[in-house]
């Protein structure tokens, strides 16, 4: 076994990195603490060996939650830069957050920008440096609220936000590994305060490690533990990728449909986590729906299939033996986007849009809305063909309050796709 003090060498960095291989580029998420830090220097090692590397971005999500954020992204950026790598800091206006809950809606809006950034720029895959002990952590702190079989097997190696790949390659890695790999390489890196702010729970957990790893609950225990729950997981995720293949259709119009009979016969795991990842991709958030309220959810529609619903940012409505699952438009709609000509951006975390460079001045994209549908839909075949219940969410382009148009990239005509300044596509439909 390696020595946890070990520095981790060039010839190590092979098995770590070997499945990114294929990919053309790839954005790190670097905070500029020694965990993104080392993976940042154990990437950058690794692509310098290999014939044809990808592409690496570096990517830093300056939160303003701190006086120091500033400085730690400055950092990041000049030590990239002695590596070569380009960076790019992304911003979060967390002003109007409040402080419930800060840390939670600080990652949502980490992973929303760097996902959107990635879309922009053409990166299929997103890298994050969670090792090891954050591997344990997560496991004790799910236990701790009794979480089940998805919550237990912790974070998984590969993931997914909003249509983009992520890969945490270092959960094999104990942190003080790669503490001793950016220390060896003489890489300065910065110490986050609220690491040890008992206000958190993950501080609060660390200041108990020595009690719970008296009782033998090692870092490299739980994460055995969650690594071999985590093959359970996989096992009913791919069962469910079946039962969708078979009952389901998601659209390119960003909605999804479900064949009530054969989810009422499909069993509870396997429903619930198909309805999970249909409400998931329509709904535009990536922060999954609480497993009690799905449990509820998949109740009420046994007791009665005819109920519409509400849950997860959409609407659930049986129709014709199936059950239509669209994104809800509340009072306050869906937030707009203002698009610079040649620009591409990530719009409700549903659609990538973009506007060529010819165009003359910025648009605004927003939902085309339900009035707005139904006009376009008595002269336009290829909308008229979309769910009524869909159409109103689509994302439509517009300059001075006028409706320039609408797009959806697989569902109009191909020359209107060639021909049209603005687009869209559902960065969840399969191609």
């Amino acid at each position: 076994m390696t020595d946890a003090q070990t520095p981790i060498s060039v010839e190590a960095c092979e098995p770590i990195f070997a499945r990114l291989s294929d990919y053309p580029r790839l954005a790190i998420a670097v905070s500029g603490g020694p965990d993104s830090l080392a993976l940042l220097s154990l990437l950058h090692r690794w692509k310098d060996a290999q014939a044809h590397g990808p592409e690496i971005t570096a990517l830093t999500v300056d939160h303003g939650l701190r006086a120091e954020s500033a400085d730690e992204a400055a950092l990041v950026a000049r030590i990239a830069g002695k590596m070569g790598i380009p960076h790019t800091t992304l911003r979060w206006d967390a002003g109007a957050a409040g402080t419930s809950g800060i840390q939670a809606r600080a990652r949502q809006a980490r992973y929303d920008l760097m996902a959107a950034y990635c879309h922009e720029n053409d990166i299929p895959a997103l890298l994050t440096a969670h090792h090891l002990d954050d591997q344990a952590e997560t496991f004790l702190m799910r236990l701790a609220r009794g979480s089940g079989l998805d919550g237990l097997a912790a974070i998984p190696e590969r993931g997914d936000w909003a249509g983009i790949a992520l890969y945490r390659p270092l959960l094999d890695v104990p942190k003080a590994q790669l503490i001793a790999t950016v220390e060896s390489a003489g890489i300065p890196y910065a110490k986050d305060p609220s690491n040890t702010d008992s206000r958190f729970e993950r501080a609060r957990l660390r200041k108990e490690q020595a009690a719970w790893q008296a009782l033998g609950l090692t870092p490299e225990a739980l994460a055995l533990a969650a690594k071999r729950l985590s093959r359970a997981r996989a096992a009913l995720d791919a069962a469910t990728e079946d039962f969708l293949a078979e009952a389901a259709q998601v659209s390119r119009a960003g909605s999804a449909a479900v064949d009530t009979v054969a989810l009422m016969a499909a069993p509870d795991e396997i429903a619930i986590r198909a309805l999970q990842r249909l409400i998931a991709m329509t709904g535009g958030r990536d922060e999954p729906v609480r497993l009690a309220k799905l449990e509820v959810l998949l109740e009420e529609l046994r007791a009665d299939p005819g109920v519409p619903w509400t849950l997860g940012g959409c609407r659930l409505i049986p129709e014709n033996g199936r059950l239509q699952i669209v994104r809800e438009l509340r009072r306050d709609g869906i937030a707009d986007l203002t698009l610079q000509p040649g620009e591409r951006a990530l719009w409700d975390n549903r659609f990538l849009v973009s506007l060529t460079e010819t165009a003359a001045t910025p648009v605004t994209v927003r939902a085309l809305g339900d009035v707005q549908a139904r006009t376009l839909a008595e002269t336009t075949p290829w909308l008229a063909e979309i769910s009524p219940l869909a159409r109103a969410s689509l994302p439509s382009c517009w300059r001075n309050q006028a409706l320039l148009s609408v797009s959806c990239q697989g569902l109009e005509p191909e020359v209107s796709c060639r021909e049209a300044q603005f687009s869209a596509r559902f960065v969840h439909a399969s191609a």
